[in-house]
């Protein structure tokens, strides 16, 4: 079978493929690893799916790297584009241009109208369901089955474009581009199914239309063992010996991955995630993490105690004493966490002040800043979310000498750690300190 690239997929995507038998590697592009760097696809590459759902902008990247990607299938390859939030030039950029792309969005990605009669309309029969974005592409208005000569748009442009599928006010969403005797394949995003749809395609489809591609290579008999001479020998079993060794370190790396992943990414991925019981878990072992002295979890503290359980977390930066004694005497940070799939509620901001007012008054203690730590707009890409916090809610809680915090700007706060940026102790005291809508300083 025929050399695949995944592009912009997941090591677990690339190795479950590979796992399969297929002939298979994997490659980032800039926008997806943060490099600059020249992309080109392995030399016997015949088949590549490519995954454009980056929200970076940088439309000079990868700007030259076309030409490699355009050679495939002029030369009877397959790029398949599953196309999600992107621009057009993270596609373009790869796969060469297309006269008159142009992204639109779709409210209604998985109403679609497809043309059974291509060979590809099995995918859209299959997979329907799973599709979680899909723009429109051209400004072609019920054009669905139609062949367009590309020529008429651009004189210089041999290829043709053939529509697959319409969305729901009938303009394109998926088509196929021939160009010289391959073609690149526009389709929309299909969530975690875009390997599925992949494996199909692989499986049931491509083998039909491109079969010249998973034609069995005929192994040459010259060159079996039996009459190879020791010079050329020595050299192929030193490729087998270094391929050998190549998969062992690729299998340790990976390990490393899966370990690193387990033990620190994904603890803290979870501040960005998740909500209820997961999110105070997180938050507890990031604060934890920052080396704060005492973080004591009130429903933990009051276990055995008959009462309303109100603020989720208590923070303490010494430990001297007892946690009754410090809740009384020391400074005190009260933290409530919420999360939500839109900003926050003015009843956060209200009940945090309400805690803070009756804690002074059950501790009898007036050095108590109250803190909301908040997931809000939870469903959206965490770097895309809008500040949660309306400008009365920020003017409110600075009044009152209160926190406002997203858990993003949290999650930042330890990457920049990490990163030694800003230490674990300038982090602390920035909470400790800051009012309003609270960012920090690295």
């Amino acid at each position: 079978m025929a050399k695949i690239l995944l592009l912009d997929f997941e090591e677990n995507e690339y190795r479950s493929l590979a796992g399969k038998k297929f002939d298979v590697e994997l490659k980032w592009t800039n926008w997806k690893s943060g490099r600059v760097e020249k992309l080109t696809p392995p030399r016997d590459c015949r088949i590549v799916f490519y995954q454009a759902n980056q929200t970076n902008y940088g439309s000079g990247l990868h700007a030259g790297d076309s030409e490699a990607f355009a050679k495939i299938v002029r030369d009877g390859g397959a790029i398949v584009c599953f196309i999600g939030g992107c621009q057009e030039y993270h596609v373009m950029n790869i796969v060469g241009t297309i006269p008159r792309l142009k992204f639109e969005d779709n409210s209604l990605p998985d109403r679609l109208y497809d043309f059974p009669a291509s060979p590809f309309g099995s995918v859209f029969s299959r997979f329907r369901a799973f599709i979680s974005h899909a723009f429109e592409l051209f400004p072609l208005e019920n054009s669905l089955g139609k062949t367009i000569e590309l020529k008429n748009w651009d004189s210089a442009d041999d290829g043709q474009l053939e529509i697959l599928a319409e969305s729901f006010k009938n303009f394109p969403i998926s088509a196929l581009l021939r160009r010289g005797q391959g073609f690149c394949l526009l389709l929309p995003w299909f969530g975690e199914k875009n390997l599925e749809v992949a494996e199909w395609l692989l499986s049931d489809v491509l083998p039909d239309t491109l079969p010249h591609l998973f034609i069995p290579e005929k192994e040459n008999w010259l060159d079996s063992y039996d009459y190879i001479f020791p010079g050329l020998l020595n050299v192929f079993k030193q490729m087998e010996e270094e391929n050998e060794r190549h998969r062992q370190t690729m299998r340790r790396l990976e390990d490393q991955i899966e370990e690193i992943r387990a033990s620190e990414q994904e603890p803290f991925n979870q501040l960005l995630t998740t909500q209820g019981t997961e999110l105070k878990e997180a938050v507890i072992r990031a604060l934890k993490y920052l080396n704060f002295l005492n973080v004591v979890d009130v429903d933990d503290y009051w276990k055995h105690v008959i009462r309303a359980k109100e603020e989720n977390l208590w923070l303490i930066d010494e430990d001297e004493k007892s946690i009754e004694q410090l809740i009384r005497g020391s400074q005190l940070i009260l933290v409530m966490i919420r999360s939500g799939e839109e900003g926050a509620e003015d009843g956060d901001c209200l009940l945090l002040q309400r805690y803070k007012g009756r804690r002074m008054q059950e501790f009898d203690n007036t050095r108590i800043k109250a803190l909301l730590i908040g997931n809000y707009y939870r469903g959206i890409e965490a770097k895309l979310r809008e500040i949660p916090f309306s400008e009365n809610q920020i003017g409110e809680a600075a009044k009152d000498g209160n926190g406002l915090l997203t858990t993003y700007e949290l999650f930042k706060a330890i990457k920049a750690e990490k990163e030694k940026k800003i230490t674990k102790e300038e982090i602390r005291e920035q909470i400790k300190t800051k009012v309003g809508l609270m960012t920090f300083d690295y």
